[in-house]
């Protein structure tokens, strides 16, 4: 090969393999939010995957789901918080074709909080997590849809402060 060939693949060769690993999330800038402001989310959406109504040997159900958030903003997110997971900020809803609700149950531990806020971390890059709450008892019929809509609310003292994604919506079936 020409040595003007040898040139531009040397050249070239860094770019191929910029892309290849994600950042790692240890070594990322940190926003940190102070206490009592506003979190932006701008730059974070929100995904629902794997949505599916689970009906137990002892005809308990449960609703569970997969759920991605995905930080583009360059940086993990801090906020004090009084819950140690993003679990805990997760809000879902269920109805019927009617609009009727669907009630979720107590998740185990579902109100115990931190004594003091520390800083919780949206990291940056892509994090999937997996999620499961009870339902309470319903007669329905097997096939019925239900729509889902869930929402991860950053916290906040005031509600005008507070921060908030919603995943898009999806309608799944009971079994």
């Amino acid at each position: 090969m020409p040595p003007r060939r040898h040139i531009i693949l040397l050249a070239l060769f860094p770019c191929c393999f910029s892309s290849c690993g994600k950042q790692d999330p240890s070594k990322a800038p940190v926003i940190n939010t102070p206490t009592g402001a506003k979190v932006d989310l701008s730059m974070i959406s929100l995904v629902v995957s794997n949505p599916r109504i689970t009906l137990g040997a002892d005809h308990t159900s449960a609703l569970e789901f997969d759920y991605t958030i995905h930080n583009q903003a360059g940086a993990n997110i801090a906020f004090p918080c009084l819950y140690n997971e993003t679990d805990k900020l997760i809000e879902v809803n269920l109805s019927d074709k009617e609009g009727n609700p669907v009630q979720t149950g107590r998740r185990p531990m579902e109100d115990l909080t931190l004594t003091e806020p520390r800083p919780l971390r949206i990291l940056i890059g892509k994090t999937t997590r997996s999620y499961k709450v009870p339902l309470m008892p319903e007669l329905r019929k097997k096939g019925d849809p239900i729509n889902l809509r869930v929402r991860l609310h950053a916290p906040s003292r005031y509600d005008e402060l507070r921060s908030s994604l919603e995943a898009p919506r999806s309608v799944i079936l009971w079994p």
